[in-house]
């Protein structure tokens, strides 16, 4: 993310357009407004990460923004498992004029962005000062300005308090949509200010589709493994996860088999997590699959979930990992409910741990040991 500054102080969106899954969102959030002249000074979008609420958010800021927003005959929308054109107005920016082309090139005066500084975890309460100050100056361009925070539930106690204040009493012409993927983390003082929008994961049919159209294949596997997310099931498809996945699984695997000592297997993944990117193409070709402590903890979560689900009689469409539900089923006849119950324990607690000062090739052993001792 690029510094805070006053002159510039934005991030380029990375999708410009509303997602097939928001066309009811666009047209509650901004279509209706724009016809009668009212938007909310502060916007609350919540819901899981990968749905699009930042390329939303973004877009919609294009459309406030905009100068000559224009009316499109036309819109997609999904009907059973086609997609069929189904005619009707929909309003949207122009992508012509002045206002839309700053913000395509990152350079709108009039819109602030927020997220978290590259070298802190938090957003700090001078990021919120300097974008208070920013708030009271006159557009530049218009009469609007947009204020982007995400995610909003990254901002320290003392920044969080800061903006209360300007929630409190809003400067005119200027609103502000903050992002968050928990809301509830959020101070109540400051959500009971914002007009909340919960947006819900796509349908199932609208997600695969639009994978598909990305050219992404297995997009039901994708989107099961993503939680229904389909912006993290594109990540997923095109990124090294889905090799890191399988690699995990397999020692698991090999572990229950007796083929290798979960000592080993420690040592190894402890190994990999300490790896750093190769500079060369090349090189990175070369090198052993990269992950990290919380890939490892995520993906053997979410293996235990799995058999759980299947020793409570779950059918295949109510587990994850729909390509392993072979192993799934053979694992969930030879392992103790009881003690994957206690396992599954020790891995949420270790989500915590592996953010402390605790020895990471350590905590593997405990579970990787207790993942044997699973073995009825």
């Amino acid at each position: 993310m690029p510094d805070i500054a006053q002159e510039k102080p934005i991030q380029a969106n990375t999708h410009d357009g509303f997602y097939p899954w928001q066309s009811s969102l666009w047209q509650q959030l901004y279509v209706s407004n724009q016809e009668t002249g009212h938007f909310p000074h502060a916007l609350l979008l919540s819901g899981i990460s990968g749905i699009g609420k930042k390329d939303f958010a973004f877009y919609l800021a294009k459309g406030l923004l905009c100068q000559t927003p224009k009316s499109l005959s036309q819109t997609r929308q999904l009907q059973g498992d086609r997609q069929v054109v189904q005619k009707g107005a929909q309003t949207v920016p122009c992508n012509q004029c002045r206002s839309c082309q700053l913000l395509n090139v990152a350079s709108h005066p009039d819109l602030y962005h927020i997220g978290i500084p590259e070298d802190k975890k938090i957003i700090p309460v001078d990021a919120i000062r300097e974008l208070i100050q920013w708030s009271v100056l006159n557009a530049q361009l218009g009469t609007k300005k947009i204020i982007i925070i995400e995610p909003a539930e990254a901002m320290n106690i003392n920044a969080a308090n800061s903006l209360l204040k300007t929630l409190e009493e809003p400067v005119a012409n200027t609103f502000m949509i903050l992002l968050s993927h928990k809301k509830q983390a959020l101070l109540a003082t400051i959500r009971s200010r914002c007009q909340c929008v919960d947006i819900p994961l796509p349908e199932e049919a609208s997600a695969q589709l639009w994978l598909q159209e990305q050219g992404i294949k297995q997009a039901e596997l994708m989107l099961s493994l993503s939680s229904g997310a389909p912006l993290l099931a594109k990540v997923l498809a095109q990124g090294q996860q889905l090799a890191v996945r399988n690699h995990i699984i397999n020692r698991l695997l090999d572990i229950i088999n007796s083929a290798i000592d979960p000592v080993l297997v420690a040592e190894e993944f402890y190994k990999a997590t300490i790896l750093k990117p190769a500079k060369t193409k090349a090189a990175r070709a070369k090198q052993s699959l990269m992950m990290t402590a919380y890939d490892i903890i995520y993906w053997f979560d979410s293996l235990l979930a799995d058999i759980a689900r299947l020793a409570y009689h779950c059918t295949n469409k109510g587990i994850t990992n729909l390509d392993r539900y072979d192993d799934l089923q053979d694992l969930s006849n030879r392992l103790y409910l009881r003690k994957l119950l206690q396992l599954s324990d020790s891995i949420n607690k270790a989500y915590n741990e592996i953010q402390g000062s605790i020895s990471i090739q350590l905590l593997f052993e405990q579970l990787l040991i207790e993942w044997k001792n699973c073995k009825i």
